[in-house]
């Protein structure tokens, strides 16, 4: 299966990166890298995350880092939707 990043998405990885910045560059980047292989990662098992209240979403968790990676699979692919901190509201809450 192919994963693309929505907008949203990538919208959440620059804020992750900035926030993490401006204390050190480089976990900043090692971080969002991380979280960007383990989104990769999940087109090897897309039913590994778990079902949420939204239609055909999931989300898959990374305790290291303490962040929910959001996703959706859609026909041959998977739709990473959100990459939230744990401590950070649903983005569908938010609403």
């Amino acid at each position: 299966m192919k994963v693309r990043f929505t907008r949203p998405a990538l919208d959440d990885l620059s804020r992750i990166h900035a926030y993490l910045n401006k204390d050190s560059p480089a976990a900043a980047s090692r971080v969002v890298t991380r979280l960007i292989d383990r989104a990769l990662e999940i087109a090897h098992a897309p039913y590994q995350g778990r079902e949420v209240d939204e239609p055909n979403a999931r989300v898959v968790v990374m305790p290291r880092f303490r962040y929910f990676i959001f996703y959706a699979i859609e026909g041959e692919e998977i739709h990473i939707n959100h990459i939230r901190h744990t401590s950070r509201r649903r983005p569908w809450d938010l609403e």
